[in-house]
C-alpha cells in the first residue's frame, strides 16, 4: 500500500508540473499565429503612426506614399508552419509524459523500474525544455513577509502561478519520488534472483541423487 500511495503522488506531481504545456495544447496553431501576427501589427501599426504621411525633400517638392496594410491572416500566414511544428512537439512532449504517469499508476512490480525512468525522463524534459523559474520563493525571500508575499502572488494569473510557484515544486517531487522507487525496484530485484536460485538447488540436488 504504501509504494501505490507513493506513485500516484508521483504522477500527480508529474501531471501537475506539465499542466501548463498540457493546457497550451487547447489553443490551435492558427490561433497563435493570429494572435502573434496581430501583435506585430499593432507594433508596426505604431510605428507607422510616428512617421508623416506627407514631407518634404530638398528641392521642395512634397511628396507622399500610400501605406499597404496587410490583414491579420496574410500576416499570420509566415508564422503559421512555425507554430504548428511547434504544437506537434508540445503535443509529442506531453502524451510522453501522460504515458509516463499512466504506466507508473497500473504497471506490475516487474515493470516499476522502467516507469521510475520514464518519470525521471518526462520531468528532466521539462526541465530542459521549458527552464522552470522559482521567482515566486524568490520573492518570498526578498519580501520576508508571508502576507505581503500572497498578496504579490495572488495578482499573477493562473498559468503564471502554476509555472512560477507550483511547477518548481512537484518537478522535485516526481523527480526525488521516482529516484526512490527506482531505487525500491533495483534493491529488490537482487532478493527474488537469490530466493529462486535457493528455490532451485534443492529441486537439482534431489535430481542428480536419483539419477
Amino acid at each position: 500500500m504504501p509504494g501505490v500511495w507513493l506513485r500516484a503522488v508521483v504522477a500527480a506531481a508529474l501531471l501537475l508540473t506539465w499542466l501548463v504545456p498540457g493546457v497550451r495544447l487547447s489553443v490551435s496553431p492558427q490561433e497563435r499565429a493570429l494572435a502573434a501576427a496581430s501583435t506585430e501589427l499593432m507594433c508596426l501599426s505604431s510605428r507607422a503612426a510616428a512617421v508623416p504621411a506627407v514631407w518634404r525633400d530638398d528641392a521642395g517638392t512634397a511628396s507622399g506614399f500610400t501605406a499597404v496594410r496587410a490583414t491579420l491572416f496574410d500576416a499570420a500566414a509566415p508564422m503559421q508552419r512555425a507554430f504548428d511544428k511547434q504544437w506537434q512537439t508540445d503535443a509529442t512532449r506531453v502524451g510522453f509524459v501522460v504515458f509516463a504517469a499512466l504506466l507508473l499508476l497500473a504497471c506490475a512490480r516487474r515493470f516499476a523500474g522502467v516507469a521510475a525512468l520514464l518519470v525521471i525522463a518526462a520531468a528532466t524534459l521539462y526541465w530542459w525544455a521549458y527552464d522552470p523559474h522559482a521567482d515566486a520563493y524568490r520573492l518570498l525571500l526578498v519580501t520576508q513577509s508571508l502576507p505581503l508575499w500572497w498578496h504579490a502572488v495572488s495578482q499573477w494569473s493562473w498559468a503564471l502561478q502554476a509555472e512560477r510557484l507550483v511547477a518548481p515544486l512537484t518537478l522535485w517531487i516526481a523527480l526525488l519520488g521516482a529516484c526512490w522507487l527506482l531505487w525500491r525496484a533495483e534493491s529488490t530485484r537482487p532478493r527474488r534472483t537469490a530466493r529462486a536460485s535457493t528455490a532451485r538447488f534443492p529441486t537439482l540436488i534431489t535430481t542428480r541423487g536419483r539419477s
